[in-house]
């Protein structure tokens, strides 16, 4: 046999440090490419010779320098760290299998992680369109007797407040608007924003031409005066230079333009804001506080906190309950920051989506985790080699921490790659009811990327360091001695199945919230809102107001519209109301009968409101239980007229009829002519409340909502409703049109979204976990083929061989499914803003998540169960 110890004498040339840092690894690895016959003999002793004379090389330049640099030793460990790259480069070509299953497990991983970082990091991370936006802040009106929340404040309460408070620099008053522009074209539906003059201030906004509104503006006999937005500059008015100098009509008020807003302004951030008009506010409350509502909106003053406003405004609203309790009793006020307000209810979705598939990172880094294990230990051999040969531990550590940073960065890389193509879809799947800000700028920026390559990093160092115990201090002499066949040590055996508990856990855990997500939504689907929301066609319009300036002629136009309507083949009936059902309307009035008034120093309790027609309620197929609907003869000058719903017959007249009763309200005394069936206003998710209907017969204006019932799609039915409409009336603008069955769809949309979401992630959970049960047990059969053949020489049935590896599957998977239950339980807790009558600690969906994940389990057990029972003793044992 040719001797090779030829090497090691030219180890002896070279400097101590040359050798052991350079040379002694450079040979280790070309010896194991000669014992795999990646190489031949010739091949080696030439590798051999050019790795002497590149280190010579280097110990020549090495004790030339007589200036020790300081980063010389980073320089080495670069170029340590180069070769062990290229060297997991090489060894990950020859094993492509192993690679692409790691590769494409993390790339699933990471790449989930960060599509749907992508769109937290557009709605909960990026700075709003406004400077120093994180000191904006709105206030928030909660009535302590329904616990109903609104974000418009009572006028009388906006100006008291404006006076008094400390905290903020302005408190400005603002409210969203639908106005029609005439005098340019076609007349145009536009959204606007009536506020007070110093918004823009507030805002930190400055106009791309002309002035901001003063408080001239809002003088009596000013004239009146607006703002418009760039984009309607450009689109509307051909971005004449001239513009300051024109006016144009917005409804029936022709005004001077002053301004135009800067590119892209919009407020609140995710509404269209094409006009801008300055509100009027009264300088001194008004006897009824009541008697109007607006939005405030305000900049937190230099020193001053978020709890030291809240603690402010809390306060206020105890001196307003004091002074005026009639109007004032049980309202509190609250002060959030402007993206808790824009986000609502999505923000702790999205932070548990997140979480959600971070679990699913996490599973996919215990599986590769363990095929590093497992691979590891295939090559204790080689490992033992190196170490014979002189390599330290830390050395074959970094080596094996270097291999799971290669397959963490390629799986990092097609990760983004699928997050590029995943987070705009991901994105698209909010409904645009939400008007989250935001979601049409999610996307790949270097936010995105620095969280992949932390995720990527994350993984590397968890899955890496799980490969490195196979690195422990054990002696390679025994290693060196072992047969391929050997028993798989109790140690790895141990990591591997802590590895798949941990994995059978955190798929528990999404299965559970998948589960009560699903129940959830199975529960929405049943829910009864009180009407039919099929074959309804719902649209705005807006009249020409200059044609119809009086209640009585729009009176008119709606009496001769619903008639047309009606008689339309494709139309069985039609309503008109102020508000439409499930858009989150929770607008209220006082209610209090006559004869049992609210005792002095007490306010009044309140209903809902809405505003509707006798039509509506046929429209929408809402049952009558007592007296009649509205009528044209409600209309003014008769007496006022009133609808309520059965929940307010059932608090307010208990065991009797109200139908012919009076009551008391903002609006003065009116009488109740019939009781209709509750609904669920706000959302599917809403309570029925009681609510109170007022005639829209009696002050129809100028823009409402139709409701059309339609004898088959609605779809198909509105080129001939807006026929009918246009024939009465050409200039009517009809815009936002939309089918019932739609809205009360996006009522439940963020449920379904998580459900949906959580559902695939659970899915992908459970098809890891049946994979790294798969290989652990595959793995086990195969590094225990002497043990289970010895069994069987023993007399051991394939029977019992099968049950022996099933019950040890069993036991982990118990482990893991006990930790699982522990784990869901506590973060099923966070699932209650999207869960609808179903509790967290749901028995049925803890007993359905854990039966498919055992059954899951037990299958993927079974095959390597069966692979073992067909082990043959005789070749096994012969076999050294």
């Amino acid at each position: 046999m040719r001797s090779t110890a030829w090497p090691e004498r030219l180890q002896q040339l070279l400097p101590r440090r040359v050798a052991e840092d350079a040379y002694q690894p450079s040979i280790a690895d070309l010896r194991i490419s000669l014992a795999q016959g990646d190489i031949g003999q010739l091949s080696f002793a030439l590798a051999v010779a050019w790795t002497f004379i590149e280190c010579v090389r280097l110990a020549l330049i090495w004790r030339m320098t007589r200036r020790r640099s300081s980063d010389q030793p980073r320089r080495e460990y670069l170029a340590m760290f180069v070769q062990d790259v290229r060297r997991a480069l090489r060894v990950f070509r020859l094993e492509p299998g192993f690679a692409a299953a790691a590769v494409m497990t993390l790339a699933l991983g990471i790449g989930a992680n960060t599509a749907l970082f992508a769109v937290v990091e557009a709605v909960l991370l990026r700075p709003l369109p406004y400077a120093g936006a994180d000191d904006l802040v709105l206030l928030k009106h909660r009535s302590r007797e329904t616990g109903i929340s609104k974000e418009d404040l009572a006028i009388g309460d906006f100006v008291d407040m404006r006076a008094r408070q400390q905290s903020l620099e302005h408190l400005v008053g603002y409210g969203g608007m639908e106005t029609t522009i005439t005098g340019v074209g076609e007349p145009l539906r536009v959204r606007g924003l009536g506020a007070t003059p110093e918004l823009f201030e507030t805002l930190r906004v400055t106009p791309a031409m002309g002035r901001l509104f003063t408080a001239d503006d809002l003088r009596q006999g000013a004239p009146p005066v607006v703002m418009i937005s760039h984009e309607l500059w450009q689109t509307q008015f051909g971005s004449d230079p001239n513009i300051l100098s024109r006016s144009i009509t917005t409804g029936t008020t022709r005004r001077m333009v002053v301004g135009v807003a800067p590119p892209g302004f919009h407020f609140p951030p995710d509404s269209p804001t094409s006009v801008i008009v300055p509100l009027p506010v009264p300088l001194a409350a008004p006897a009824q506080r009541r008697a109007g509502w607006m939005y405030g909106l305000g900049r937190l003053k230099p020193g001053q906190t978020l709890a030291s406003a809240k603690a402010e405004f809390a306060s206020l609203a105890s001196q307003f309950e004091q002074e005026y309790p009639e109007q004032n009793q049980g309202s509190m006020y609250d002060v959030l920051p402007l993206r808790d307000v824009l986000v609502g209810d999505t923000k702790r979705p999205l932070l548990l989506l997140l979480g959600a598939v971070g679990f699913v990172l996490l599973i996919a880094c215990a599986n590769v985790g363990n095929l590093l294990l497992a691979r590891s230990l295939a090559r204790q051999q080689e490992m033992s080699v190196r170490l014979a040969l002189g390599a330290g531990r830390r050395r074959l550590a970094a080596q094996v921490m270097t291999e799971a940073l290669v397959l963490a960065v390629a799986g990092g890389t097609v990760g983004v790659l699928v997050a590029w193509r995943a987070a705009p879809a991901l994105a698209s799947l909010v409904p645009a009811s939400t008007r989250i800000p935001g979601l049409d700028a999610v996307g790949i920026n270097p936010g995105v990327l620095l969280f992949s390559l932390t995720a990527s990093i994350g993984a590397a160092l968890l899955f890496g360091a799980i490969a490195c115990l196979s690195l422990g201090k054990g002696d390679h002499r025994e290693a060196l001695a072992a047969t391929r066949r050997a028993t798989m040590g109790t140690g790895a055996r141990r990591t591997a199945s802590s590895l798949v508990v941990a994995e059978i856990a955190l798929a528990a855990v999404l299965l559970i919230c998948a589960g009560l997500t699903l129940r959830s939504f199975a529960n929405l689907l049943d829910v009864d809102p009180g009407f039919r929301t099929a074959n309804v066609l719902t649209m705005q319009v807006a009249l020409p107001s200059g044609r119809y300036p009086s209640p009585e002629s729009r009176h008119d136009f709606y009496t001769r519209a619903f008639q047309q309507l009606e008689s339309l083949n494709e139309v069985e009936k039609v309503g008109m109301a102020a508000v439409t059902p499930l858009t989150g309307n929770n607008w209220t009035v006082a209610f209090e009968r006559p004869e049992h008034p609210v005792a002095s120093g007490e306010r009044a309790p309140d209903v809902g409101w809405q505003a509707a027609s006798g039509g509506y309620f046929a429209a929408l197929d809402i049952p009558l239980r007592a007296g009649r609907l509205f009528e044209p003869r409600d209309a003014a000058p008769a007496p006022p007229v009133v609808i309520i719903s059965e929940e307010v017959a059932r608090r307010f007249f208990p065991g009797e009829s109200a139908v012919g009763k009076t009551v008391r309200g903002d609006a003065g005394t009116m009488e109740i002519v019939g009781v209709v069936g509750d609904i669920r206003r706000a959302a599917l998710t809403d309570t029925p409340r009681a609510d109170m209907y007022f005639p829209l017969e009696r002050g129809p204006q100028p823009s409402a909502t139709l409701f059309v019932r339609t004898t088959g799609d609605p779809v198909q039915a509105l080129p001939a409703v807006r026929a009918a409409l246009r024939a009465i009336e050409p200039g009517l603008v009809i815009y936002g049109v939309r089918d019932l069955a739609d809205i009360a769809a996006a009522s439940a949309a963020l449920t379904r979204l998580a459900m949906r979401l959580l559902a695939g992630f659970a899915v992908v959970a459970l098809v890891l976990a049946a994979i790294g049960i798969y290989g652990v047990m595959a793995y086990s059969v195969r590094r225990r083929t002497r043990e289970l053949g010895t069994r069987v020489a023993l007399g051991a049935s394939r029977g019992d061989i099968v049950r022996l590896v099933m019950r040890e599957s069993a036991v982990i998977t118990g482990v893991g499914l006990g930790c699982g239950i522990v784990g869901g339980g506590l973060a099923a807790r966070s699932l209650t803003a999207v869960l609808y009558d179903v509790p967290p600690t749901d028995p049925t969906t803890l007993l359905l998540a854990m039966a498919v994940l055992m059954v899951t389990a037990l299958a993927a057990s079974y095959l390597p169960a069966r692979r073992a029972a067909r082990i043959d003793p005789a070749r096994t044992l012969a076999t050294d």
